[in-house]
Formats: C-alpha cells, structure tokens, sequence
C-alpha cells in the first residue's frame, strides 16, 4: 500500500526546501562577515547521508541488509541576548527519504530515518536561557555535551534532551554543569522519552524517571581531566572519570595517555535490579613527522553489561559498530593516521582504528568475541566552499553478534554543510 504523506513529512519537506533555497542566496562567503540581523540569529545545517550495514555468513552470502539514503539538517533561530540576560531559540530538525530506492521499509534500522525508513520532523530544541557573567542556565529541549549524556550526533537527527541544566565557565580552565535530565529523544524518532524507558531495562521501561547530572571538565595546559556522576532515583548511578595529557618532546616527536574509568551501579530501590559493573581503559600514543599511532586496552569485570542508552560511548574503544563494553569483556585497541597538512593537503584527515574484542567462553556471560576494523576519511573545504564537509567511514566486523561467526560490512558517506542565513 502506498503511503501518505502526513503533516509532519510535509514540513520535513518544507523546511529542508526553503533551507536549500535561502542558503544559495543569503550566506556570508568565507573572505566577508556573516550579516548581522537586529531580531537575533539564524543558523542552519544541510546533510546528504548514505548508510548500510550488510551481514554475511561464512559462505560470503548476504543474509540482513540496512540501508538508507537521506537528506535533512536543522533549521536554528536564537533570539539576541535581552539586557544581555535572556535568550529564547527553537530549532526543527528533519530527515527525509530521498530517493525512495534506497529505502526501502524492510531495510530499516540505520537510525538515519524511522525503522521503516520513514520521514522524521521534529522541534529539536526550544529553550530559554539565562545567564549572569560566565554562568548560563538552559530550560527545557536542548543538546548536552557530557560523557555520558550526549548528542552522540553520528546520523540524520542527533540525540536531544529535555533538560533543565547550568554551566558554568567563571572559573579559568573549569567548565561546571549541573542539572536535570526529564527526556530524551531518540534518533529514529520524533518522541521524547523519559530516561529509564529507553534504558532497556524491562523491569523499568513504565517508569517514568529522569536523571540527575553534575560534573565538571578541567583543563589547564598540563593536563585535561572529566569527573561527572548521574543517578536515575532507585534504579542506577554512574560516575566517570577521565584524564589525558600530551607532551611536546620535540619539533617532531610528542607522546600521550589518556586513562578512562566508569563505575555503574544499582541504587535506592534498584527497581531495575542489583548490579555493579566497572570499566577501566588505557591508551598511550605518539606522533611523530605526522604520524599519530596509539596502543590501549579497556576491560570490563564480569558482572553484567554497561548500560549506555543516552550518548555515545565515551571510551576510546567505542568502534563504529561494536562498544566493546560487554560483561567480562577485554578489548585490545589500535589506531594510525596521518596529518596530511605536512604535505600540502589542508583539511584531509584519515585514521584507522582497530579493535579486538573478547569475553567469557563459558558461564552466564558467554558470549562471541568480536573484531572490528575501521576506516574514517573527513574531508573539509575552504575558500568559497567553506561550511562543506565530506565523511567516509568504513567498517569491517568479524563474529557480527551471533554464535555461527557471522560477518558484516558498514559504510557511511555524509555530505554536511554548516552556514548562517541572518
């Protein structure tokens, strides 16, 4: 059956339409200003995104296909500071299928479009913010930055809050933010959600439960450090805790570490059942003429999985596809890349990460290890197509979740051009 067109896929449309119109005529190019407009801002982000997963057997035989071919972005109004106090800002997101051949319903599940591979509009973000000097109180829909509640902005449409939140920047090298985090929105859909019915935990999935949030990110020039801690009221608390630090040994020569830790917990009630489970990751790196290798490994203990549902993984073994951050699970990490601007190439950039995952063979916790092995290629303009980037990433996994050593392959190809109307 042929489906309609709803409401809210005509505005997805509409706003992606009249945003590809007013860019070609009102941008700043890169050598002038962009305008000033006396009512506020208006910001804007196109994006063109081809993404498919495909699965295969040990017989090299297709057995699951996700694909998705979509064109959307945000549309951003900010009002200008009143009394250098107040602001208000509304921004609308879409992600619409285009052309319809590369979407087809029984592909779905690329978190590009719907799981159908649908049309999604939504009012992202609507918020009012206050501040005195250097500290900036958010209320209700916005994006947040944190370790372990993010944007984890890897498709279409981020991941978006409705938050009630207060940063602080007043302190030279110390950002502080504190707050609660009533819902979320997923990036398949256009519900928000409170925070324990997307935690996938059955024993909580009615409850309608936000989360408390307070943390910090230090970072003077000897070193950068995180320490944030989040509670969801009888069910779950998690604190993390980073730090990493790079020395200059010569023109040519630097070496790095980064240490990563999270500890994450059942609490009050434990409604969603008594669990502990900690992670803990290490990665040492140099660079050198350019180069940039890195060496680590993250282990989790054998309790039970690492709940992350409303962000991105913050650890550094977080691959394209697999987490690395199963029950019981030891990860050996490595990555290369190269800074082309050595040899004239201004704005390429390519890495390739590599990761080998392994857990328990026997027990509760048995399950199959897992390797990965990524490509990232980014590409950014300048000159008069400044605002454009290009993003090639390329995943090959072995042992893809199941028993039999099943296979799969990813690709992500993104077109992202970033500009302001007014």
């Amino acid at each position: 059956m042929k489906r309609s067109m709803t409401f809210f896929h005509f505005v997805a449309v509409a706003m992606i339409v009249c945003t590809m119109v007013l860019s070609s005529v009102s941008p700043a190019t890169s050598e002038e200003a962009a305008p000033e407009w006396e009512y506020g801002t208006v910001t804007s982000q196109l994006r063109y995104y081809y993404f498919t997963q495909r699965d295969k057997d040990q017989w090299t035989d297709v057995k699951h296909v996700k694909e998705s071919l979509a064109l959307g972005g945000f549309l951003k109004y900010e009002t200008p500071w009143l009394k250098d106090m107040f602001q208000a800002g509304v921004a609308g997101y879409a992600s619409v299928p285009f052309p319809s051949h590369f979407n087809r319903p029984a592909k779905g599940g690329t978190q590009l479009l719907t799981s159908r591979n649908d049309s999604i509009a939504v009012i992202g973000e609507a918020f009012l913010k206050g501040r005195h000097e250097k500290t900036v109180a958010t209320l209700y829909r916005q994006r947040l930055s944190t370790p372990m509640v993010n944007v984890s902005d890897s498709r279409m449409i981020p991941l978006l809050f409705e938050a009630y939140s207060v940063e602080s920047k007043d302190i030279d090298n110390l950002r502080l933010q504190v707050g609660w985090v009533d819902k979320i929105k997923n990036r398949d859909t256009d519900v928000f959600k409170y925070m324990t019915e997307v935690s996938k935990n059955s024993a909580v999935d009615d409850a309608k439960r936000g989360m408390f949030m307070v943390g910090g990110d230090w970072t003077p020039e000897f070193m950068k450090s995180r320490s944030w801690y989040y509670a969801i009221p009888d069910y779950l608390q998690m604190t993390f805790l980073e730090a990493q630090s790079e020395y200059e040994l010569s023109d040519t020569l630097s070496v790095r570490w980064l240490a990563q830790g999270l500890d994450q917990r059942s609490q009050g009630g434990q409604d969603g059942g008594s669990f502990n489970v900690v992670e803990f990751g290490l990665l040492g790196g140099v660079t050198w003429h350019g180069v940039k290798l890195g060496l680590g490994g993250s282990i989790v203990d054998n309790t039970t999985d690492v709940v992350s549902r409303w962000g991105s993984n913050p650890f550094f073994s977080d691959m394209m596809s697999y987490s690395n951050n199963r029950a019981g699970e030891k990860t050996l990490y490595m990555e290369a890349g190269y800074d082309f601007s050595r040899i004239g190439w201004d704005g390429f950039t390519s890495s390739v990460h590599t990761s080998f995952g392994r857990t328990p063979n026997i027990g509760r916790n048995k399950s199959p290890d897992q390797n990965e092995y990524d490509l990232k290629m980014n590409y950014v303009f300048d000159g008069k197509l400044k605002g454009l980037t290009i993003i090639n990433f390329w995943s090959y996994q072995e042992g893809k979740g199941s028993q039999d050593g099943s296979d799969g392959m990813q690709v992500r190809l993104r077109f992202q051009y970033d500009f302001q109307l007014l």
